[in-house]
């Protein structure tokens, strides 16, 4: 490794470090930062309309099934996939829909309903979860269990079996979902916190001003034979001096 790699080694941990530590002289800001994020992240879950979940469970072998029968296990665990696309099917929403409008004097359209939806197998089981959400418990309640009835009728008319079970049937929620609060303050704090840090990193790359003795080594190469410190008191009193002088001056003009 010659020389010149050496320096530019040295050169950036020396920049590195003026960074760090430029940086924790900003901590305040830094805080500041991370606290208006975290107040604007607050305020923006708040502000989320609440959301409510109801479900129902399926299981997929029949009442009349004999649970004896390793073939017809395993044809319930092969049929989770296929009733899975059977419970979110157009079919089934549209009976879903038309029960709503005839039942509950609900008018939904498809779009809605399949929106809300959501059909899911649970993993290593021949269980399938029917869930709707929506900002209206009682609505997710009704759509619930109209597309899980629907659903149940369609299943047992496309296999010409029993239907499936159903294990549990919806209900009205009680409280509204977790809307992520903790996560989103989370998120907010930091991502405050980094954008005014990389507004400081920013300002510092672009300031290529000499401040430092320690910057005209490094920069310039030279030695530094001695340093004259600032006298703060006596700059204060020189430029008052000069602002009086200036108005001195300003008051002779007018005379």
């Amino acid at each position: 490794m010659n020389k010149d790699q050496l320096k530019e080694e040295k050169e950036m941990e020396i920049d590195l470090l003026s960074l760090f530590f430029y940086l924790i002289q900003k901590w305040k800001i830094l805080l500041l930062g991370a606290i208006i994020g975290g107040i604007l992240a607050e305020g923006m879950t708040l502000l989320k309309t609440p959301m409510y979940q109801s479900t129902s469970t399926l299981y997929m072998l029949s009442k009349t099934t004999s649970i004896t029968s390793m073939a017809d296990l395993q044809l319930g665990s092969e049929l989770s996939s296929d009733f899975t696309i059977i419970a979110s099917s157009k079919p089934v929403v549209d009976a879903a829909v038309e029960s709503l409008k005839e039942d509950k004097n609900i008018t939904l359209t498809r779009g809605q309903i399949q929106n809300m939806l959501s059909v899911a197998n649970k993993e290593d089981t021949r269980m399938l979860s029917i869930t709707v959400t929506s900002y209206d418990q009682e609505l997710s309640y009704e759509e619930a269990d109209a597309v899980t009835t629907a659903a149940v009728a369609q299943m047992a008319a496309i296999t010409q079996t029993d239907p499936p079970t159903i294990v549990e049937h919806p209900e009205v929620a009680s409280d509204a979902m977790d809307n992520g609060m903790r996560k989103n303050l989370a998120v907010g704090i930091l991502a405050g916190l980094v954008l005014v840090a990389a507004i400081y990193v920013i300002l510092y790359m672009m300031n290529d001003r000499i401040q430092t003795e320690e910057d005209i080594q490094t920069y310039l190469d030279a030695t530094v034979l001695g340093v004259i410190p600032v006298d703060k008191e006596l700059a204060y009193y020189s430029k008052q001096e000069e602002k009086n002088e200036k108005g001195r001056h300003g008051r002779k003009k007018k005379a």
